[in-house]
């Protein structure tokens, strides 16, 4: 029974290792991160690479790889005349360490290695791995994801019943009547006259013509 719970508390253990082991995007740099990843799976870093670089909780970025070679015939002229040692080809890089929530650079390292060929590359992967896992127990704590930004609120819709955005009444006026004309009594009478001494004039002229009426 004593077996089995120590076996029940190694398997839990190893399950809540493998869920907070930190994941790792290695940024393209000519082929060299292809052999970061096999020196990481090689020396047993604690992490897990990964081709998202938003699932990411680290980017090891890499600066370009630089190799110094010497020429064939430098090569031959120190082992004829020196020492063959040390006219293989050297080769340096660094690489950074950026936390993805902070952005923060929190590991550097710079290496030198002087081998032949594609041997540089691996050899300086390599070494960049180890130090990796030597630097992942004393790690800092992991910043807080931001917050993600709150959509701006809807702009308010306008309601008829808001006093301020009812349309204004337009003001109607009647038209004024037309002021009635007053016609002077002096004017009436002078009319009347005027017919009269018209009439008179006509019945004088009916009595020589009985074609003429006078109404």
């Amino acid at each position: 029974m004593k077996k089995l719970s120590v076996a029940l508390a190694l398997f839990v253990s190893s399950i809540a290792f493998a869920q907070s082991r930190p994941t790792v995007y290695l940024e393209p740099q000519q082929g060299f991160e292809t052999y970061i990843a096999a020196a990481i799976a090689k020396k047993g870093v604690p992490v897990d690479v990964v081709t998202d670089k938003a699932k990411a909780t680290y980017v090891l970025r890499s600066a370009p790889v630089e190799v110094k070679s010497e020429s064939t015939g430098g090569k031959i002229a120190r082992c004829l005349f020196a020492s063959c040692a040390g006219i293989e080809d050297k080769g340096n890089v660094s690489v950074q360490l950026i936390e993805v929530n902070s952005t923060k650079m929190i590991w550097a390292y710079s290496v030198n290695k002087q081998r032949g060929g594609s041997k540089n590359e691996q050899s300086m992967a390599e070494a960049i791995a180890k130090h990796f896992k030597e630097f992942l127990p004393n790690a800092p704590a992991l910043s807080a994801a931001p917050a993600p930004m709150a959509a701006p609120a809807p702009a308010p819709v306008a309601s008829v019943a808001d006093p301020a955005l009812a349309p204004t009444p337009v003001a109607y006026q009647t038209p004024a009547a037309p002021a009635p004309q007053v016609v002077s009594q002096d004017n009436s009478l002078g009319d009347a006259a005027r017919k009269a001494k018209q009439h008179k004039e006509c019945l004088e002229l009916a009595k020589d013509n009985s074609a003429i009426s006078c109404n």
